[in-house]
């Protein structure tokens, strides 16, 4: 009969699709591992803020007119440009300013070349005093009468109130036509400066007066300065963050008032804490620990961070074997094999 050969083909078929299968099942993948231990860690806190003068006034304009500047400021006012108290920064033209004192200095002349001339024939003897003293008065009405004007056009000379740094929102080119009440500019004062910053509500509990603060230039990696934290709101704002401020302690490389900078808050050490690097987080709230040749995923809680570590609050064990190299390539349950790093550790 042939029906045997048949059934032998068919189980060797069998056999080889079953070996094919054995076969087809995914080699580990190559992780490294790093055991967990408690160890002492200094956590810090990113936040971003601004930087605030000491002190601050404003150049505003009195009344409409036409914006004129001298000639050190002759292309319009910029943010960081040194100014004195009392330096004049802008000029503001008004044709009825001009028109009055104009006027007043002919007053002035006239009424002057009449007192000259009734001065002369008093003094040759044909006029008596009584007809020079209403010129006279006459002279010194038309006086102060120009030296109110010249008050007045020089009230138009837009001056810093303080000594220190301009601060310009919006810059207004010279010949403007401007309205009063515009805000010209602002005049950072001499000073330790301050810088504020937004906390989330979460982090409040973190936080705490005397704090110490690298502040950071966004971009750079030395610190531009240093600071304290003087301040932390009790109030929890609309947008759920919290008021900080910070007083600089040594700052000479920090930017221009109104601009941005990175504050990296030294929170209070842990002598004992559970660190992993921050490469063996996944999505930022879980990590894979080796059991044998099995990665299995566990949810964690982190604290503060810092040198590329970030600190687990839940979800570890001293000895645990985190994943730490290959993490964001598992799955739960995952075959793993153990590899050594490249330099060793």
């Amino acid at each position: 009969m042939k029906v045997a050969p048949v059934l032998i083909a068919l189980l060797f078929l069998t056999a080889c699709t079953r070996t094919a299968e054995v076969d087809e099942e995914p080699p580990p993948l190559p992780v490294t591992l790093e055991k967990v231990e408690r160890m002492p860690f200094q956590p810090t806190l990113v936040l971003l803020g601004v930087v605030h003068p000491a002190g601050e006034a404003q150049v505003i304009v009195p009344s409409t007119g036409r914006l004129r500047y001298p000639e050190r400021f002759r292309d319009g006012l910029s943010s960081g440009v040194q100014v004195r108290s009392g330096e004049v920064v802008a000029r503001l033209f008004s044709p009825d300013a001009e028109q009055q004192l104009a006027e007043a200095k002919l007053r002035l002349e006239a009424a002057s070349t009449e007192l000259a001339r009734y001065q002369r024939a008093f003094d040759s003897g044909v006029v008596p005093a009584a007809q020079v003293a209403p010129h006279k008065a006459e002279a010194d009405l038309a006086r102060q009468q120009l030296e109110g004007a010249r008050q007045r056009r020089s009230s138009l000379d837009l001056r810093s109130p303080i000594s220190g740094w301009l601060v310009v929102e919006r810059r207004l080119p010279a010949e403007s036509e401007v309205q009063a009440g515009t805000l010209l500019a602002r005049v950072a004062a001499d000073g330790t400066p301050r810088v504020e910053a937004r906390a989330a509500a979460a982090d409040r509990g973190r936080l705490h007066e005397g704090l110490a603060v690298q502040l950071v230039t966004p971009g750079a990696d030395a610190p531009a300065g240093r600071g304290v934290i003087r301040e932390i709101s009790p109030v929890l704002e609309a947008g759920g963050t919290v008021p900080v401020v910070v007083e600089v302690t040594a700052g000479a490389a920090l930017p221009a008032p109104g601009e941005g900078i990175e504050l990296r808050v030294e929170l209070d050490p842990r002598p004992q804490a559970l660190t992993v690097p921050e490469e063996a987080l996944v999505e930022n709230s879980a990590v894979y620990v080796s059991e044998g040749s099995v990665a299995r995923r566990r949810t964690v809680t982190t604290g503060g961070r810092s040198g590329g570590r970030v600190e687990v609050l839940t979800g570890l064990s001293p000895g645990d074997k985190v994943v730490v190299g290959g993490a964001a390539l598992l799955t739960d349950g995952a075959k793993v094999t153990q590899v050594e790093p490249e330099g060793g550790r």
